[in-house]
């Protein structure tokens, strides 16, 4: 047994070395994109503190922990990417950006229920058809929902699998006795990189609508905002009213 995991392990070196050889830039991009988490989470937390009479304990709301998941949700990201498991990054991707909605939504529907009903909550509803995720921004009371519509369309389209999917399982399946894969695609890592840009607008975007008090402090924040304009982030440059990034002139 121990020396069919010394195998794989083996495998999975040749698949990193590969993706680091052809893809370095690519996964280095994910990389860097993955401190936004993290720069968000710093002016969220301090103007969250500024009002704990109004939105209650910390611990209360289901996105505060998605929020906090989200950084090491991000992390796995990379690693997946690194070792070829793309349909599992995107796996990772899909997850964060499906309960997110449903966190907003509950947290919304139940601002001031314990968080351990709310947990219960979630359990039953979390599989069943009228809680899929546009039927619930519909139920949101938020601004520009119809642009958020259309991005989580087009984002659920990127991180769903589809006929190259299998395509490539196919051709890995053949070639690939271990199960490990076989090939680095680079243009995979570019698409991966495409839904983690789309996911964090999405995020971050429901979490301000819920709270809007951190609208000003995300404004202020240097840091942020040049995120937003180096990533294209389109909901949260029309949420913070935020100037484009310029275009170079020649």
């Amino acid at each position: 047994m121990l020396r069919s995991l010394d195998e794989l392990e083996e495998s999975f070196q040749s698949i990193s070395k590969k993706s680091k050889e052809e893809c370095g830039g690519k996964l280095e991009k994910i990389r860097e994109l993955t401190f936004l988490s993290m720069v968000f989470f710093k002016p969220y937390y301090e103007c969250y503190k500024k009002h704990t009479k109004k939105y209650g304990a910390w611990g209360n709301y289901l996105h505060h922990a998605l929020l906090l998941e989200l950084l090491r949700i991000s992390g796995h990201v990379v690693f997946l990417s690194y070792k070829g498991l793309y349909r599992n990054a995107f796996d990772n991707i899909r997850y964060a950006l499906e309960s997110i909605v449903q966190a907003i939504y509950i947290d919304n529907r139940h601002p001031d229920t314990p968080l351990a009903v709310k947990i219960e909550v979630l359990k039953e509803v979390e599989d069943k058809r009228e809680y899929h995720a546009i039927r619930l921004i519909d139920e949101l009371e938020i601004s520009y929902k119809d642009r958020l519509k259309t991005e989580y369309k087009k984002l659920s389209r990127m991180i769903h699998p589809s006929h190259e999917h299998f395509i490539t399982l196919w051709r890995d399946i053949k070639t690939e006795e271990q199960g490990v894969p076989t090939t680095v695609d680079c243009e995979e890592i570019s698409r991966i990189y495409d839904s983690m840009v789309r996911m964090y607008d999405i995020f971050f975007f429901l979490i301000i609508n819920y709270f809007p008090e951190l609208e000003d402090s995300l404004r202020k924040d240097t840091h942020f905002v040049k995120g937003i304009r180096a990533y294209n982030l389109t909901l949260l440059t029309k949420a913070l009213s935020i100037k484009p990034r310029r275009k170079p002139t020649r």
